[in-house]
């Protein structure tokens, strides 16, 4: 809460020998947390990351931000000696899996949600340039309620949006068309605008995988003889 002093506690990983402190991805990882706990859901309260897809998308911000400022597409790939690093996939746009994936699987382990809350924000990065999509995820962190759900977050970076062009910052143009590569970016890992689930919870989750403005793809028709 504010006010408080952190403590941010680096340590050996025995199998390789080496320290967490010497891996600038899990040394990002780690403050963001710090800064995540303290803007999502007020300045008073430290318990707003506490829900299932909530402690999930806070490891994704860690991720994220670890990414963005690195330049790297997979983390702590040093401290652990290997190429893939920590997680089951890099961040790249090959990612495979989306939000239709939370609680089933391996997505009801917090990191492993996190996963693709990263895997669609660093895909925001590329759609948008990263300048503005770090941006709009910090200023999204101080309007995102507390325990979201993805849904909630994703609202809240569209809401930063909004503030930028009511602040002058974007012409109602850029707005627009920020908006659209944003929304594509979302549907593609199933956070459309109806997307949805009980709270913050692993049930109930329904994904969509259409952006506004777009249409729904159409079967093929067969190339046999229409009668």
């Amino acid at each position: 809460a504010d006010g408080s002093s952190p403590l941010m506690k680096m340590g050996l990983v025995p199998d390789t020998n080496r320290h967490t402190a010497l891996d600038s991805t899990v040394v990002f990882h780690e403050y963001t947390h710090g800064l995540t706990n303290r803007l999502v859901g007020g300045p008073m309260n430290d318990q707003a990351l506490d829900a299932q897809q909530s402690s999930g998308m806070g490891e994704g911000w860690s991720d994220y931000v670890a990414c963005t400022i690195t330049g790297e597409e997979v983390i702590a790939a040093w401290v652990l000696n290997t190429a893939i690093g920590a997680r089951a996939f890099p961040y790249d746009s090959n990612y495979p899996d989306t939000f239709a994936n939370l609680g089933t699987g391996r997505y009801t382990e917090m990191h492993n949600i996190g996963e693709i809350w990263c895997a669609a924000l660093l895909e925001m990065n590329r759609a948008i340039g990263t300048p503005l999509g770090i941006q709009l995820v910090v200023d999204g962190l101080k309007l995102t309620p507390a325990n979201p759900s993805f849904p909630d977050a994703r609202d809240a970076i569209f809401l930063a949006l909004d503030h930028m062009q009511s602040a002058n910052k974007l012409t109602a143009a850029q707005h627009d068309g920020f908006a659209a590569s944003m929304w594509k970016v979302f549907a593609r890992f199933g956070l459309g605008p109806n997307a949805q689930s009980n709270g913050a919870s692993l049930s109930g989750i329904v994904a969509d995988f259409q952006a506004p403005g777009t249409t729904q793809p159409q079967p093929p028709v067969s190339s046999g003889n229409m009668l």
